[in-house]
């Protein structure tokens, strides 16, 4: 394995998902992608005439398109210093990481990426949802498993009482 693929989501799961990989990757001697999809849902704000279709309260306002695209903006900016910021942390480290900042769905663009780098891995965590937040929003961890072409590791949740792999 020379090519692993960690999803992450800046959630509580992030660091357990990073510390897999880094576990992983130092031991295989594997190159490190990380990598954040983001839904960001202020861009389809911005891609409507007003918020009001969103929230019934709120009327429309002129401006309401540029500031859905400032905070959508903004929301990047963040997420990908946030993903820059991991990656050099891990290069500290002595790992081969680099950071990939997508937009759009994130089991498929996770799915994607995947197969555009020949990821022999992919990484990603596991909320632990219930049933009914699976069935109104689905599953990425769920769909990476079922349509990857390659190895996943599901990393459990923080705090849920399982003993880490020995690598």
């Amino acid at each position: 394995m020379k090519h692993l693929l960690a999803a992450v989501d800046f959630s509580n799961s992030t660091r357990a998902v990073l510390e897999q990989s880094r576990l992983l990757a130092g031991k295989l001697n594997a190159r490190l992608w990380i990598i954040h999809v983001s839904t960001d849902e202020t861009a389809t704000l911005a891609t409507t005439s007003s918020f009001s279709d969103y929230s019934p309260e709120i009327t429309s306002m002129p401006g309401d398109v540029q500031l859905a695209r400032d905070i959508s903006a903004e929301e990047l900016k963040r997420e990908h210093n946030e993903l820059i910021a991991l990656s050099a942390d891990l290069r500290k480290k002595g790992i081969e990481a680099k950071a990939l900042l997508i937009r759009g769905n994130p089991a498929t663009e996770i799915l994607a990426k995947a197969a555009d780098l020949k990821a022999d891995m992919i990484i990603l965590g596991s909320h632990g949802h219930g049933l009914f937040h699976k069935a109104l929003l689905g599953s990425v961890s769920e769909s990476v498993i079922q349509h990857a072409q390659c190895n996943v590791l599901i990393v459990p949740r923080p705090g849920k009482n399982t003993t880490p792999p020995v690598l």
